[in-house]
């Protein structure tokens, strides 16, 4: 267990895309919390930033269902940390132990969270991170939705590939957030809480380049669950659009309707403030889903969003010994330094195109001349061949020549029309790596400076049509 001398005993609870959380008891009062504490100190601008979002936050909590950090603290090692309320549990680990919720309880903790996203966005403030792991259940079971605004977020940007489930393509593309990205996480937490399943779940033998293209190309697929109401798995796919400007018109309407799906004895109406949700098409006859669980099922027990049951309880203050405070939250680098060769190996890098579900990350391999192979063939799917990036449609895309730095190389690329890019980089001796460049058209990458790499650009286009460059080698590197 870690000890400090201001905060007493410390409890890991878990870490986050960016901070890692603990659990302290507070030796005056006897009161457990929560402090989450970041990778670094906060510099005196955010500081004021966050103290303006925290105030809004403290005005909000007496009526809305929002967590407010109760203070800032600085730990001993310098880091900068939040004192919040502890609560019981997240929706993560909810759905992890009880499977997805009942159709009321879904749409209760939706119309709960609408109603805290419509207040915020009223005050002037932007959430940032509408997700099942900022969504947190009291010991009452009420459920609050945590962390709240963007100050902190610019200081200590999260890795999206870590929360690629559950943020909208413009986050993910060059880290944008509004109140329509706030609606985009609304929509992936009821359809997180009706399936169990996040909306964009990896698939088998899917590279992590293609799903990040799948994230921001190819729509999710519509609820099929046969216990719906009319109109919630449009709603959930509205919410879920890749075009910001197509999702509900605010989290207010979103609210009501959350609100008139709950309560089905109201006459029907068509009401035009809802027309944005009337374009989305039906889904599909539901298909595979399990059939209602029988009456033993029933009786188990699924905390709601106020539960009138008793919710799990805070953990208690182990006395095994847990990692200090002062441990880094995050360590970046490469897992195992890579070995320095008295001389140049010629390295011959074969790059084939891997085309799945009509995205693609490239897959380069590292040979010897002797090892070279025929690239592999075109993908297909249900008998067909998908398309490569050399269709007539495909953007053009060229790599211009590295510049070699020695310890870092300068990339730059054009394209004929408006792409989102990622650099695919092999290194003599050493495993692909993937480096988003999101709609830049250049890029400074760090490379070792006595091995031989091979560069390649690939990108996608709205219509989800990829394409790619032809490779680049530095240092007498073969690509092939």
């Amino acid at each position: 267990m870690a000890t400090e001398e201001t905060f007493g005993e410390l409890v890991p609870l878990g870490e986050g895309p960016v901070a890692t959380v603990l659990a302290a008891v507070d030796e005056t009062s006897g009161q457990a919390y929560a402090l989450k504490v970041f990778p670094g100190r906060i510099d005196r601008r955010t500081r004021a930033e966050l103290d303006a979002e925290l105030a809004i936050l403290h005005t909000l909590r007496a009526t809305v269902p929002v967590l407010a950090a109760d203070g800032v603290e600085d730990t001993p090692d310098g880091r900068s940390a939040l004192r919040m309320e502890l609560c019981a549990q997240s929706l993560s680990e909810l759905i992890s132990s009880f499977g997805p919720l009942s159709v009321p309880d879904a749409l209760a903790l939706g119309e709960a969270l609408a109603g805290a996203l419509a207040a915020t966005h009223r005050a002037g403030l932007v959430h940032g991170a509408v997700t099942p792991g900022n969504v947190l259940f009291r010991p009452s079971g009420e459920a609050v939705l945590s962390d709240a605004g963007l100050a902190l977020r610019r200081v200590f940007p999260p890795d999206p590939i870590r929360a690629l489930d559950f943020l909208p393509p413009e986050t993910v593309r060059d880290g944008s957030a509004d109140e329509r990205s706030d609606l985009y996480g609304l929509g992936a937490i009821l359809h997180l809480a009706l399936s169990g399943v996040s909306p964009h779940q990896g698939k088998p033998g899917e590279q992590e380049g293609e799903r990040v293209l799948r994230v921001l190309a190819t729509p999710v697929p519509p609820l099929e669950r046969p216990d719906l109401p009319p109109g919630l798995a449009q709603l959930v796919s509205s919410l879920l659009e890749k075009n910001a400007d197509a999702r509900p018109l605010d989290a207010t309407s979103v609210a009501t309707r959350l609100g008139s799906l709950t309560r089905p004895s109201a006459p029907a109406r068509q009401d035009s403030a809802f027309d944005d949700f009337a374009a989305v098409a039906a889904p599909p006859a539901a298909t595979g889903w399990p059939p209602p669980p029988g009456p033993a099922e029933q009786t188990q027990p699924v905390p709601r969003v106020r539960a009138t049951h008793p919710a799990p309880s805070v953990p208690s203050v182990p006395s095994v010994p847990q990692p200090k405070l002062g441990e880094p939250v995050l360590v970046y680098g490469p897992k195992q330094p890579r070995k320095r060769r008295s001389r140049r190996a010629p390295v011959l890098v074969v790059i084939a195109s891997l085309s799945v579900l009509a995205v693609a990350a490239v897959l380069l391999l590292v040979r010897t001349p002797r090892e070279v192979t025929e690239p592999p063939p075109s993908a297909q799917i249900g008998g067909q061949a998908v398309p490569d990036a050399a269709q007539p449609d495909a953007a053009q895309l060229e790599l211009l020549d590295p510049v070699d730095q020695g310890n870092f190389v300068e990339l730059s690329w054009r394209s004929s029309e408006t792409l989102d890019y990622a650099i695919i980089v092999v290194a003599e001796g050493a495993p692909q790596e993937t480096v988003y460049a999101h709609r830049k058209t250049s890029h400074r990458l760090p490379v070792d400076p006595v091995l031989g790499y091979c560069f390649l650009v690939q990108g996608i286009n709205s219509n989800g049509v990829v394409t790619e460059s032809q490779p680049k080698p530095i240092r007498d590197a073969e690509c092939g």
